[in-house]
This record gives structure tokens, sequence and C-alpha cells, in this order.
């Protein structure tokens, strides 16, 4: 028998096709990946640069926050030097206040005093001048009793 070219089985060209049909769905989706992988790594660029500049802006952040910070700190210093200041200088005023007032209760003592001798010296001023009016009193008598004394002596 003549040999004959036999045409390939009905399951091989369904297997052929399968075959090609699964290589293009296959290389379909290696094109979608690599599509989908490609726009990962354009997002994953985007956002290592975002992270580079937030993190830029963290250090700068930090750098005026530093400084505001010791700008704060060194005001809060200048205020407790004043505050310290101003308390050295109260509890001195305190000071001179209490010694003031010790000074003024001393004054007002002596003044007591002063004043008590003062009105013994006028409670004998006063008797003195009525002394002094009595015995000028009797010099008048007397004055009168000479005068009268004396004229009736020369005739």
């Amino acid at each position: 028998m003549p040999e004959r070219i036999s045409a390939p089985p009905a399951w091989a060209w369904i297997v052929g096709a399968v075959l090609v049909i699964v290589s293009i769905f296959l290389g379909y989706r290696v094109v979608q990946t690599q599509q989908h992988l490609a726009a990962a790594q354009s997002q994953l660029e985007s956002a290592k640069q975002a992270l580079a500049n937030a993190n830029a802006e963290r250090k700068e952040l930090e750098t005026k926050s530093d400084d505001a910070l010791k700008s704060a700190q060194s005001q809060l210093a200048e205020t407790k030097s004043r505050l310290e200041a101003t308390q050295s200088e109260l509890k001195s005023a305190k000071q001179a206040a209490d010694r003031a007032k010790a000074q003024v209760a001393e004054l007002e003592q002596k003044a007591a005093g002063l004043n008590s001798e003062l009105q013994k010296a006028d409670s004998q001023r006063i008797d003195l001048q009525a002394k002094l009016d009595e015995a000028g009193s009797e010099i008048e008598r007397l004055k009168r009793e000479l005068d009268q004394a004396q004229r009736t002596e020369s005739p």
C-alpha cells in the first residue's frame, strides 16, 4: 500500500488550537503584567520622590522647630532671670519696709514720751504762771501798801 500521508487527527488540531489560544492568552497576560509592573514601578518612583520631599520638609521643620525651641528657651531663661531679679528687689523692698515700720514704731514711742513730758512741762508752766501771777499780784499789793505808807508818813 502506498503510503498515504494522512491528515493529522482532529484531536491534534484541537490541541494545537488550544495551545495557540493558551499562548495568545498567556502572552496577553504577560504584556498586561508588564504594563502593571511598569505602572507600579512608576508609582514606586513617585512614592520614593514624595518620601524624599517629605523627609526634606521634615528636616527643615525640625531645624525651624529647634530654632524656635532654642528661642523659646532663651526667652524663658531671660524671663526667669528678670523674675529672680524682681523677686530679689521685692525682698529688699520688704526688708526696707520692715525697717521703716520698726523706725516708725520707735519714733511713735519717742513722740508719746515727748508728749507726756510736754504735758508735764505744760502743767508745770501753768502752775508757775499761776504762782507768777500770784506773786505779781502780791507785788502790786505790796507796792500799793508801800505807796500808802509813804503818803501817810509824809505830811
